[in-house]
């Protein structure tokens, strides 16, 4: 009897925890805030070589790294849908530069064409992120 009231109660438990965690949307609204506080002005381009890594950040936001410490925060235009939940993304570029407005995120058959672009310090998200 008591072996099943525990596990009553840490079902209970493990219950609470989960709905107190926060969800998938939460966690790229909190991550997406942390981006622009490190972004700068808008620019119109940027040179892309490749694509080192990138990071959802919701239904309009990307971010994107071209090298260790760089990054930028890429807005795209609406409808994109399920870019939040992309697998793998591509970018579009014109003679290795991606251009705001005729430039586009790529994944799963669709391409979003790309709004803004902010740079992102890398060495200071990086350390912001250490931080906490």
């Amino acid at each position: 009897m008591r072996r099943g009231v525990r596990w009553i109660s840490m079902g209970w438990l493990l219950g609470l925890v989960a709905c107190a965690a926060p969800g998938p949307a939460q966690r790229m609204a909190a991550r997406l805030q942390q981006f622009e506080a490190v972004a700068g002005a808008p620019v119109e381009s940027f040179h892309f070589w490749q694509l080192d890594r990138w990071e959802p950040l919701g239904e309009r936001h990307v971010a994107v790294w071209t090298r260790v410490n760089e990054a930028y925060l890429i807005e795209v235009r609406e409808p994109c849908s399920g870019l939040d939940f992309a697998r793998s993304i591509a970018l579009t570029s014109t003679q290795n530069r991606v251009q705001r407005r005729f430039d586009s995120v790529l994944f799963e058959h669709q391409r979003c064409r790309i709004e803004s672009i902010r740079p992102v310090d890398g060495r200071e998200f990086k350390r912001l992120a250490r931080a906490g």
